[in-house]
């Protein structure tokens, strides 16, 4: 059986959250690649639907998207033990119009995440 990595159509890379909307759920964008994310919220959200994924810091860009799942997490690091949700999605097609600037726009993201991991690479001590 194919592993998760082995699945996906493109290259997952891991963000410094950022803040997102799921909908109308407010969370943080954890990682993302060009047909998809992942996010980590304070309220359930049934793996299945249909939401839209919205960067209000970037203008409101609206990427309209499927949960293909969505699990409780506990994190830990503060006083107390949070329970979180981490939702998997996958984009929708959308009009072909509009194609080039969710393209552009996902191209910017990616290649910020390529460049501080790049820095973050070159920082470290070996």
């Amino acid at each position: 059986m194919a592993s998760g990595r082995e699945r996906r159509r493109s290259e997952r890379y891991t963000t410094a959250s950022i803040p997102v909307q799921l909908s109308e759920i407010a969370g943080e964008l954890i990682d993302l690649s060009m047909s998809g994310a992942a996010v980590i919220h304070r309220s359930p959200i049934k793996a299945g639907s249909s939401s839209t994924l919205i960067f209000p810091s970037y203008g409101g860009f609206y990427i309209p998207c499927q949960v293909l799942r969505s699990t409780v997490q506990v994190r830990r690091g503060g006083s107390a033990p949070e329970y979180v949700f981490r939702s998997a999605i996958q984009f929708n097609p959308i009009p072909p119009e509009q194609e080039p600037s969710l393209r552009e726009f996902l191209q910017i993201q990616i290649d910020r995440l390529r460049e501080k991991q790049k820095q973050a690479a070159q920082a470290s001590p070996e």
